[in-house]
Order: structure tokens, then C-alpha cells, then sequence
């Protein structure tokens, strides 16, 4: 039995779905597909995948590169707001310490979807930053009719 490359490794830690009592985190490597097949999804969550996110999107595209190309005019971006969705990202920062050293330090912020797409994708493209992690509120996602 062969062993698995890193990138497969790396690849599926981000594939992940947590729930606190707020919100749904889903790993960045997420596909649409792979959420619909997660037990620990929320049944109405895929609701809304399968009746209105596939609209906008094919179902075997990450959720974060959705993300980073969606458009204000999509039925999906009106959904995702309706859900209160955050994106957390880190990126490094540069800053000047005691006796003029350089010193770099990981930054990291949660962004609701409109100040995403309006700030963070050029950075994210040109790998300044990076998504950590997507999420959506529980509450919303509760009285979101479908």
C-alpha cells in the first residue's frame, strides 16, 4: 500500500464541519457535493445547497472559490447574506519592534460576506492571504424559509 501525498493530507484536514451553539464551520476544501454527502451538515443547509446555491454554481466547486467569484446580482450572495455567512482569514503583518526589528506576526479576522467580496479576493489570489474557514449562523439558517 502506497503512502499518500502530503497534499492529500493537507486537502482533507480542511474538509471539515464543526458546530458550536451559534454557528456551522465548514473547512475551506469543502466542495458543494462533499457537504451534501456530510452527515453532520444540517439538513436544511443542504436544502439550500440543492435549491438554490446549484443554480449559481456546480456542485463540485469549493465553496470558497464560489465564494471569491460570486457576484452581488447572484440568488446564492442574497442567500449566503440571509445566513449572516463569515469568512475567517489570516494573514501576515508586518511590524516594528523594540530596537527597530522587524518582527511578522499572523493576523486573523472574520469578515461578513459583503466585506469579503469587496476587500479580501485580489488577496487571496495573490496568496497574501488565506481562508481559514467559512461559516453561517444557526439562528439564521433556522428561520430561513426554503
Amino acid at each position: 500500500m502506497g503512502t499518500p501525498d502530503n497534499n492529500e493530507f493537507n486537502n482533507n484536514d480542511f474538509k471539515y464541519v464543526i458546530q458550536d451553539t451559534n454557528c456551522v464551520y465548514f473547512g475551506r476544501e469543502l466542495t458543494y457535493a462533499e457537504m451534501m454527502d456530510k452527515d453532520d451538515i444540517p439538513f436544511k443547509f443542504k436544502a439550500v445547497i440543492s435549491a438554490h446555491i446549484a443554480r449559481d454554481t456546480a456542485l463540485d466547486r469549493k465553496m470558497t472559490d464560489h465564494l471569491l467569484q460570486i457576484s452581488e446580482k447572484e440568488f446564492s450572495y442574497r442567500i449566503f447574506e440571509q445566513l449572516k455567512l463569515t469568512v475567517r482569514v489570516c494573514y501576515k503583518e508586518s511590524k516594528k519592534g523594540i530596537g527597530g526589528k522587524i518582527k511578522e506576526k499572523w493576523v486573523h479576522k472574520a469578515y461578513p460576506l459583503k466585506k469579503f467580496c469587496s476587500e479580501c479576493p485580489d488577496q487571496v489570489r495573490s496568496g497574501d492571504m488565506m481562508i481559514e474557514d467559512i461559516s453561517v449562523s444557526k439562528l439564521a439558517l433556522m428561520v430561513l424559509s426554503i
